[in-house]
């Protein structure tokens, strides 16, 4: 018995430090990706490409993001030191963040059009794919995530997978590893599907098969993701975008 009990908490420990390190890495890449155009702005070299300045609104969506992947490190370090009651509470606090998120994602993506923020092999209209539809996957999988709040192993790949989703696509394809052409965008928007390695090989390794959640997350990003690069390559979506509520802000 206190075999099998060392064992289970030798299991907690470690999926609490692999949560941990995946929040603390996504935060980081978060940094990285947005120091040259948001948080070392005019410190470190401008990257992939000059940025116009920022408007109040682009500013507080900064924040707010900000904000976001704060409270989603926070959460997993109150797990990690038992303070459950404080993890959800905070929790249902952050539900208000993540309702406040959506339409700033939405207002935000629309409204870049003016500022003509967008890499040279696309238009502004087409860029907004990405934004849109990061927003109903990111929606979609903070519901899940919250539905299952009281189901540990859903509830904590879910909100895995919903910070992801703002994160990976903005983040890593702001870091310059290829020439600004569609194909090498098209690449590295795909790699980003590689994020989620870690979280299938601790599914692997802990449960011997991929978590339904996993799967669910997984297949939400990967959906939002190769949509809107098929919708940049190909320059299909800037009818549609053109008629949107608020374009041009």
């Amino acid at each position: 018995m206190a075999t099998v009990a060392s064992s289970a908490a030798d299991l907690q420990s470690r999926e609490r430090r692999f949560y941990t390190r995946m929040a603390l890495f996504l935060t980081a890449l978060v940094f990285v990706g947005f120091a040259p155009s948001f948080y070392l702005r005019g410190i470190v070299p401008e990257y992939p490409r000059p940025n116009p300045t920022l408007p109040p609104w682009v500013i507080f969506h900064g924040l707010l993001f900000t904000l976001w992947m704060l409270v989603f490190v926070t959460q997993t370090q109150l797990v990690a030191a038992g303070r459950r009651d404080i993890h959800m509470k905070l929790g249902a606090a952050s539900m208000f963040l993540a309702i406040a998120m959506i339409p700033v994602m939405y207002l935000t993506g629309v409204w870049q059009v003016v500022r003509n923020n967008v890499p040279p092999f696309t238009t502004p209209l087409d860029w907004t794919a990405l934004p849109l539809l990061a927003m109903p996957a990111f929606a979609f999988l903070v519901w899940q995530g919250w539905k299952r709040r009281r189901e540990a192993q859903w509830h904590k790949r879910l909100m895995l997978g919903a910070a992801m989703v703002v994160v990976l696509g903005p983040s890593f394809g702001r870091i310059p590893l290829a020439p600004p052409v569609k194909a090498l965008f098209a690449v590295q928007m795909i790699v980003t599907l590689a994020f989620f390695l870690p979280l299938f090989i601790w599914d692997k390794r802990t449960l011997g098969k991929t978590h339904p959640a996993t799967k669910v997350a997984f297949g939400t990003y990967a959906l939002a993701t190769l949509a809107a690069v098929a919708l940049i390559v190909s320059g299909t979506w800037a009818p549609i975008a053109a008629r949107l509520p608020g374009v041009g802000g």
